[in-house]
């Protein structure tokens, strides 16, 4: 069975080169890499059309300027010369054994139309070493360890999937809404040992920026699925009921959004037993990603509001 590889690319120039690399040592060759580039200004093209010149696989280079990671996605599924197709995110990277597991677990389950592997965060600074810790440890304990299909490592049958498409009216969060939707009517597969490391934000604002922008795009997809999980917006929703509370009762109120994130990161702390230096910014992560989702969620919830009652609602923005 060979197999496709589509990377999305915008402004990657940092991290293309690895994540190409790892790519051509594949143990089990790839047919081909398809590179869906997004309008990049920052030499992306250029480090592309370098490894495109030494490289032994087939690299194709598509224009999408769309800025919609959907129609990226589509436009690589329909150009790919193969029936088994595979995302890679241009800032992470494959195990060498990753296009082999993949390809492994299709063969292995005829029924199989989509495949996701285990994502390892790589550690671009100590703030996102932190953060990392601190998510992966929360999500473990309350998923049970189960893992999800996620965009940056996924694979699909075309074959298989009923000529399905990623919807292109969700900017983010479509990787979620397409595998459950190829989850209600074929079937699926994890594989922990296709693993790719996948860069986390390296600071503050970039984190609360991401943050931002999931927080909508998930109240969006809850809104459409009448779907929710409890650990996306439990935190949040205490952190701004305190908030308010702050305002309409007491000031000292306020001492609780300070005080969930000590009692987090003391519990990550026992459990998992980071690197001391890791403490007081797991502390700063927590309140960053609860900022930024709180607004995301405010924002969310204000247009879907105005969506309901007629009145039309402008284009999510972005934070910083």
């Amino acid at each position: 069975m060979p197999i496709s590889v589509v990377v999305l690319t915008y402004d990657s120039a940092r991290t293309i080169d690895r994540c190409l690399d790892s790519l051509a040592g594949q143990r089990l060759e790839p047919a081909e890499i398809i590179v869906v580039d997004d309008d990049s200004t920052d030499g992306t093209l250029a480090a592309v059309e370098e490894f495109r010149a030494r490289s032994v696989v087939p690299v194709r280079v598509l224009r999408n300027g769309s800025h919609n990671i959907s129609r990226g996605r589509n436009l690589g599924m329909a150009a790919a010369r193969t029936r088994l197709v595979a995302f890679l995110d241009s800032d992470a990277w494959a195990d060498d054994e990753w296009t082999r597991e993949l390809v492994d677990a299709f063969r292995g389950d005829p029924g199989v139309a989509v495949v996701g592997g285990g994502v390892e965060t790589a550690h671009a600074s100590a703030f996102a070493e932190a953060i990392a810790v601190n998510d992966a440890t929360i999500r473990r304990l309350a998923t049970s360890g189960v893992l999800l299909i996620a965009g940056c490592n996924m694979a699909v049958h075309l074959d298989r999937t009923g000529g399905e498409l990623f919807d292109e009216r969700w900017v983010h969060a479509e990787d979620i809404e397409f595998v459950d939707r190829i989850r209600q009517r074929h079937g699926w597969s994890i594989v922990p040992a296709a693993v790719v490391r996948h860069e986390s934000r390296a600071t503050p604002r970039g984190y609360l920026r991401q943050m931002y922008r999931y927080a909508i795009w998930r109240v969006r997809y809850a809104a459409h699925t009448r779907t929710a999980r409890a650990i996306d917006y439990v935190p949040t929703a205490v952190m701004l009921a305190a908030v308010v509370a702050a305002v309409l009762v007491s000031p000292w109120l306020l001492l609780t959004v300070p005080g969930l994130a000590v009692a987090e990161t003391l519990f990550v702390v026992g459990y998992c037993r980071p690197r001391p230096v890791l403490w007081p910014l797991m502390l700063l992560g927590w309140l960053v990603k609860n900022t930024g989702w709180g607004l995301g969620v405010l924002v969310a919830v204000t247009q879907q509001s105005t969506a309901r009652s007629g009145v039309p609602a402008r284009r999510p923005s972005t934070v910083g």
